[in-house]
């Protein structure tokens, strides 16, 4: 089992390096100027993203049937995670004049990611990794993933500035929750 892990976690590594190398790019040219603040929540919660889908692969080392198909899915949901964090900081993130009218520009791509993010978790939990939570695994639904899927959704759906704020304050505070959990618990939780 341990072999698999390996393999996992260094194909994982390498796309979430290149998805945390967009986030550290950009990071000079957010910080030496002041922003517009959604941009400093995006940062916020892709750098919380990245720290937590690390973790809590240590989870496929609890599974006791890792295969193909686990190894896909988690390849997937790293992938989308570079997308996420490619589309919000691209490689020309010193270029960008107006980071309010580049998040405009972006944000649908960016809720769609957190969208199939979240489903991908969904075929996770239901495909192997409710075996490792038990019988409460259905709790990370309600608590997380349902939440998660609707504001992203809503977010999607409505432009409006004031929607964008609640959808983001509440995926910020999503996010902090889940952290601040999994150091309180120090196990790798989704």
């Amino acid at each position: 089992m341990l072999y698999y892990f390996d393999i996992a976690v260094t194909a994982q590594s390498v796309i979430l390096g290149f998805a945390c190398a967009r986030v550290l790019h950009a990071t000079p040219h957010i910080f030496s100027k002041l922003c517009y603040l959604k941009i400093y929540l995006l940062w916020y919660v892709l750098c919380l993203h990245i720290l937590n889908t690390f973790w809590t692969t240590m989870i496929i080392t609890k599974l006791p049937d890792f295969d193909f198909l686990d190894f896909v899915l988690l390849i997937i949901y790293s992938g989308v995670t570079f997308i996420m964090c490619n589309s919000v900081f691209p490689s020309n993130s010193d270029k960008i004049s107006s980071w309010e009218n580049h998040y405009f520009t972006i944000n649908k791509i960016f809720w769609v990611c957190n969208i199939v993010c979240a489903l991908n978790i969904i075929i996770q939990l239901e495909k192997s990794h409710h075996k490792v939570f038990g019988e409460d695994y259905y709790i990370v639904y309600f608590i997380v993933l349902f939440p998660w899927i609707i504001y992203s959704v809503v977010a999607y759906l409505y432009q409006k500035s004031n929607v964008q704020w609640i959808a983001l304050i509440l995926l910020t505070l999503t996010y902090t929750a889940n952290a601040l959990s999994t150091f309180l618990n120090q196990d790798a939780n989704f």
